[in-house]
């Protein structure tokens, strides 16, 4: 998957952000990345690089290698740290395995709840808007 593209339109802008709502795909089931309405509906904030007004149907992208990279470090790190802390605590039995376990999957999963704004600045993460497919009528 080299690139996931969906339209949606620009329900409001403030500033230098849109808010775009678009109807969820069978990927977006899964993802948690846009704030979900419905089982039908979701809304993302982006980037309004294309000075798109409320009403425009718009392109966003979001690289595929992106939401990859995204998915193996919210699942693999904490996953990563109930692995090691089962190995450590299983030195010492079978309670300490778990709970070793636990307090280091929840330590990570914390970590990286920290640094989600660090890697929300990061480009390879953030959907983008490509193209205004259709201009609202009142815009003209």
């Amino acid at each position: 998957m080299d690139e996931l593209c969906r339209s949606g339109r620009v329900i409001s802008t403030e500033g230098e952000q849109a808010l775009v709502r678009f109807v969820r795909s069978e990927a977006c089931f899964h993802c948690n990345a846009c704030f979900t309405l419905n089982a039908h509906e979701a809304d993302i904030e982006i980037s309004n690089t294309l000075c798109a007004k409320v009403g425009d149907i718009v392109s966003i992208e979001l690289k595929g290698g992106g939401m990859v990279q995204a998915s193996l470090i919210m699942y693999g790190v904490p996953l990563l740290g109930l692995l090691i802390g089962v190995a450590v605590g299983s030195q010492w039995g079978d309670l300490y395995a778990a709970v070793g376990g636990i307090l280091l999957c929840s330590g990570m999963y914390f970590l990286l709840r920290g640094l989600e704004p660090r890697f929300s600045r990061m480009d390879k993460f953030k959907p983008r808007m490509i193209e205004i497919l259709q201009r609202s009528e009142e815009n003209g």
